[in-house]
């Protein structure tokens, strides 16, 4: 997860806060004693950014009772680890491509911690500052990728096709794209280009995985209730989310040949046992029920589109 260039950023390291609220929650999920996710450096860079965020790094025993400030990141948490499996889930299945192209990276360590292909390439694209704390924390801790790993300093809401063919991509070889967290931060003429690009530099064989971009209207509720996320959790969610209507992912790739599915995000919770409340009393089973906590889950978030280029 990441954001544009000059958005709300750390003092002390110039770190963008939703990357690191990002690996906050991937943190968390490690630590559950059911988790979906195994990131052995999430808590490590959280902790070496030193923010002044309070952000959690361990699921609590009693989520429910945790600080009021820290209940709404433990609620993204719980979406955060589904949507980190389900990414991941998309690049261990069949039809993996010898490139990958990580669009928005933030601190993500999927180039660490996730079995490569021998001879795989995976780019990740960032700002640099992003890019080079990454790296330094993950050099102290002497982890080492798995694959052959570049990374491509950039603005994503920018042209970045150059600096993406300098860096050694081969566009005539497919290639696996992976949109984590990156369309909602971008206003809609950015999200056209990404996906016209994406739809462009891609091979026959490519395949992509896209977290969706979610419309929010400017309406008084709506300001209202960013505000209030902001408040409680430091992080400038209403700054930053895009409001303008945002283009529609499948409508552009299917245009261009692409075979597309949809996600739904109530479709995670039920895949991997989650439920978006920290209310104890809320079964696991509710993922897999019709009901208010499910119907309203879609809402709020966008889902997920999967697609592949013949």
């Amino acid at each position: 997860m990441t954001e544009p260039t000059g958005s709300t950023e750390l003092e002390d390291q110039g770190l963008p806060l939703t990357a690191l609220a990002v690996a906050a929650g991937r943190a968390v999920e490690t630590s559950r004693a059911d988790p979906l996710v195994a990131d052995p450096y999430a808590s490590a860079l959280v902790v070496a950014a030193r923010s002044h965020l309070d952000l959690p790094t361990v699921w609590p025993a009693e989520p429910s009772e945790a600080p009021p400030l820290q209940q709404p990141l433990l609620l993204a948490c719980i979406y955060i680890g589904m949507r980190t499996r389900f990414i991941d889930d998309f690049l261990r299945s069949d039809h993996a491509t010898m490139q990958t192209v990580v669009l928005g990276a933030g601190l993500d360590t999927r180039a660490y911690r996730l079995t490569w292909p021998a001879g795989a390439m995976v780019i990740e694209i960032d700002s640099a500052n992003v890019l080079d704390f990454k790296a330094h924390v993950l050099s102290r801790l002497s982890a080492e990728p798995a694959c052959e790993l570049v990374s491509l300093p950039a603005d994503l809401s920018l042209p970045w096709r150059e600096a993406l063919l300098a860096a050694g991509f081969e566009p005539a070889q497919p290639t696996t794209w992976v949109l984590e967290g990156l369309l909602p931060y971008l206003d809609s003429a950015a999200q056209h280009a990404v996906l016209g690009e994406v739809a462009a530099l891609s091979a026959p064989g490519s395949r992509t995985v896209i977290e969706r971009a979610v419309p929010l209207p400017k309406t008084d509720d709506i300001e209202a209730k960013l505000r209030e996320f902001s408040e409680q959790t430091g992080l400038p969610m209403s700054e930053l989310l895009a409001r303008a209507d945002p283009p529609d992912p499948v409508e552009l790739l299917e245009a261009a040949g692409w075979h597309c599915s949809s996600h739904s995000v109530e479709e995670l919770c039920s895949s991997y046992g989650r439920v978006l409340s920290l209310d104890p009393s809320v079964g696991r089973t509710a993922a897999e029920q019709p009901g208010p906590q499910n119907q309203g889950q879609d809402q709020s978030r966008g889902g997920f589109v999967t697609a592949w280029l013949s």
